[in-house]
């Protein structure tokens, strides 16, 4: 039971529930070309749990993650951890990171322009900055955990007015992936139906936070319990990076400090 209690925003692979949602990140991680990883000095801001580091530090010169709190993830001989609370990264040189990867983060930071000047200062010039977020498009409900959402135009519209260079790509999702999408979303409209007052749009976050963690995670069990093969066997080979329009999961973003 306490498992159902835990934040659905921070996820790793110990259990099927969170499997679309889990292999949905790790492509992103498997997308990053190995000429940003290989041999580069990597900041990561926001590694949650920690399973990035086993993915990608090995790759590195050196790789340094972020975050509130340390991921229970052991590290790396050459990687090393950071208490940071974003948008503010504190005791980071400028020009000092030859890679950055921020992915799924920028939506809980209420200062996203700070945020993303933070970014470019300790970049290196000709460093890159990989990010990804969620598109607002195709969020089944509202997420407490979030400050905000972006459409693609805005996305857009945020990204160069920081990194004039930046491309913004779509993450997308095979059959499998969209029949599980297909389903959830099936479910939440079905819950939305008993919200008579509309409760979800109108608590403020932080009354909403513990129904929303309860109630998506009990549906996410659900889930499994109704479509297991679908949901047990989503790969992160079953996403996959196209031209952006507004039926994308997530945004792909690659952006690069101006030397």
């Amino acid at each position: 039971m306490l498992a159902l209690l835990k934040t659905a925003e921070r996820i790793n692979n110990t259990s099927f529930v969170n499997n679309y949602v889990f292999q949905r990140h790790v492509f992103a991680y498997k997308a990053i070309p190995m000429e940003y990883l290989l041999h580069k000095q990597v900041l990561e801001l926001g590694c949650g749990e920690g399973y990035s580091l086993d993915l990608l530090a090995r790759h590195t010169a050196h790789y340094r993650a972020v975050d509130k709190k340390k991921p229970p993830a052991a590290l790396p001989a050459n990687a090393s951890f950071q208490t940071c609370h974003l948008p503010r990264l504190t005791g980071i040189a400028g020009n000092s990171y030859d890679t950055v990867i921020c992915f799924q983060v920028i939506e809980h930071i209420r200062d996203d322009h700070a945020l993303l000047r933070e970014i470019k200062r300790v970049l290196k010039p000709g460093g890159r900055l990989l990010l990804t977020t969620p598109n607002k498009y195709m969020s089944l409900s509202r997420n407490p955990f979030h400050v905000r959402e972006y459409l693609p135009s805005a996305m857009q519209a945020l990204m160069r007015a920081h990194f004039p260079r930046a491309t913004v790509a779509g993450i997308y999702g095979n059959d499998t992936v969209m029949s599980y999408y297909g389903e959830n979303k099936r479910h939440l409209d079905a819950l939305a139906r008993f919200d008579i007052f509309r409760l979800q749009y109108r608590l403020p976050a932080f009354l909403f936070k513990g129904p929303y963690t309860l109630l998506n995670n009990i549906n996410r069990y659900f889930l499994l319990r109704k479509i297991e093969d679908v949901t047990v066997n989503i790969r992160h080979n079953d996403f996959y990076l196209q031209a952006l329009d507004q039926h994308c999961l997530d945004y792909f973003v690659t952006a690069v400090k101006e030397s």
